[in-house]
């Protein structure tokens, strides 16, 4: 599974996108942000139903949104 912002970027590399690099540095900031909100989500929403540690938000973003897969 991939992520809006992982198939974007895999899209520019498949279709030889032409990018400067002011471009590239911002789709990696966004991805960065798109990882720390899905794991903020995460957590939050775990703490809501149980307050058992059994995984936490950054497990959750590499177990189901890790590239390198």
């Amino acid at each position: 599974m991939q992520t809006a912002m992982q198939e974007l970027m895999q899209w520019m590399e498949q279709t030889e996108f032409l990018v400067n690099t002011a471009f590239i540095k911002k789709i990696d900031e966004c991805v960065k942000k798109e990882k720390e909100q899905i794991e903020v989500a995460f957590d939050l929403g775990r703490d809501e139903v149980t307050s058992v540690f059994i995984i936490d938000g950054e497990d959750y973003y590499n177990k189901k949104f890790n590239q390198n897969k």
